[in-house]
């Protein structure tokens, strides 16, 4: 009886092990790069849409939004890294201005290239 030695198509094989690990990781990976956030969402859902000619990317892991340019202003809500508000030109005391007459630090607040801050 003679043994025969038969290769596995390529369809045939399957990703098992760290295999998969190493797969899952790289396509998770180029998910997030593809994913880029190109109109953001704030902690209260807002979504950045250009209308101000400018929009800017939050840097801070967290970053606090105000009735005013001041820490004293009442905080209105929370935006997380990464996301994209729309903003104006105006720089006081430290702190941008935000559409919806929302300001935050500016410092924390880095211009998407194209836009017009």
């Amino acid at each position: 009886m003679a043994n025969k030695i038969t290769l596995k198509s390529a369809a045939q094989h399957s990703v098992k092990g760290w295999g998969a690990v190493l797969t899952g990781g790289i396509l998770l990976a180029v998910l997030a790069l593809v994913d880029l956030p190109a109109g953001g969402t704030s902690a209260a859902g807002a979504t950045a849409d250009g209308s101000t000619g400018c929009q800017l990317q939050v840097t801070a892991a967290e970053l606090r939004v105000r009735s005013g340019p001041s820490v004293e202003a009442d905080p209105l809500e929370t935006l997380t890294q990464g996301t994209v508000v729309d903003g104006t030109t105006e720089v006081t005391d430290g702190f941008r201005k935000l559409e919806g007459d929302r300001w935050a630090a500016n410092e924390f607040l880095v211009p998407i290239a194209g836009t017009s801050c």
